[in-house]
């Protein structure tokens, strides 16, 4: 999949385009982007938009990670301001026909273009203007809850992990570069990864977790501390650390992609000092462990790029 931040013409060859913010990549998204690539004889293109002025559940970067070892052809991953003040018919003239040579344009069934806010109906007319087609994918529900951005973050404001896996369809996905931290695991005898993310990423619900983490090629299980660290410090900024198991490299510097695979417990001080903390980590990565034992069959098959 070529990968591009400027809308450039595709020329050679015509194409099957869907545009939107993606946001999540949840499961409504993956049956646009399954139907996407399925268009016969078409160029399975996706435009990605971003919006840096609130926060998002996956980064532009997140969205490229997950979708790289999928069918699509071209994914031009572009800032919200590129198009934002075109009306429907200029984005239907100036970039689908006219750019990416469009014959097929795929979208949710409540999509809405350009500033004036086209529904799918009114632009399917467009589209026979300007020689494209446009086919719908019908909204997805969950336990008769539609599937939206939106839903998932406030999901993820309150800690409902049931509602933020099953929507996703996937573990929630957080990348970041390993930076250096206080050194607070060297105390217990377990450096961590401390993930510097996003400024605009919506931060997961705090706790620890069981996790993979992706970097270098390889995949590695561990524990991670998503937030605050009251029996350590009262600074209250919260992080992204990660214990890796089984696992003693420098990876400062490198880029991680950490799937946080199930909840563990919330955060929570121990007045008992370093040995509570210690005993408490320890059942911890027992039952991490626990679950990657049940799980492996299913774990172990995941690779680069999850969708």
């Amino acid at each position: 999949m070529r990968i591009t931040d400027k809308l450039q013409p595709i020329t050679n060859g015509e194409s099957c385009v869907a545009v939107g913010f993606f946001d999540g990549l949840h499961v409504g998204h993956r049956a646009v982007i399954d139907r996407l690539c399925k268009c016969k004889n078409l160029r399975p293109v996706l435009i990605s938009l971003s919006n840096n002025s609130s926060p998002v559940i996956y980064t532009e970067e997140e969205k490229s990670y997950l979708l790289q070892n999928g069918k699509l052809d071209t994914m031009f991953s572009l800032s919200e301001d590129i198009i934002k003040n075109m009306t429907a018919e200029s984005f239907a003239h100036d970039v689908l026909n006219k750019m990416l040579n469009t014959k097929t344009l795929v979208a949710g069934e409540k999509a809405l273009f350009g500033i004036d806010q086209i529904d799918v109906n009114h632009f399917r007319s467009i589209g026979q203007k300007y020689g494209f087609i446009v086919e719908t994918v019908p909204m997805k529900c969950i336990n008769d809850v539609p599937v939206s951005s939106n839903t998932i973050k406030k999901a993820i404001q309150e800690g409902d992990f049931s509602k933020i896996s099953s929507m996703l369809g996937a573990s929630y996905l957080v990348s970041g570069t390993v930076v250096h931290g206080k050194g607070v695991g060297h105390k217990f005898g377990m450096p961590t990864a401390n993930l510097a993310v996003a400024s605009n990423k919506l931060f997961p619900p705090h706790g620890v977790y069981g996790s993979m983490s992706y970097f270098q090629g390889e995949n590695h299980f561990g524990m991670t501390n998503v937030g605050l660290r009251p029996s350590d410090d009262d600074i209250p900024i919260p992080t992204i650390e990660t214990f890796l198991l089984n696992f003693d490299r420098d990876i400062y510097g490198q880029k991680v992609f950490l799937e946080l695979l199930v909840y563990i417990r919330g955060i929570r001080k121990f007045a008992g000092g370093l040995a509570e903390v210690r005993q408490q980590i320890d059942k911890d990565i027992k039952q991490i462990n626990d679950y990657i034992n049940e799980n492996g069959n299913l774990l172990h098959v995941k690779s680069k790029g999850c969708y």
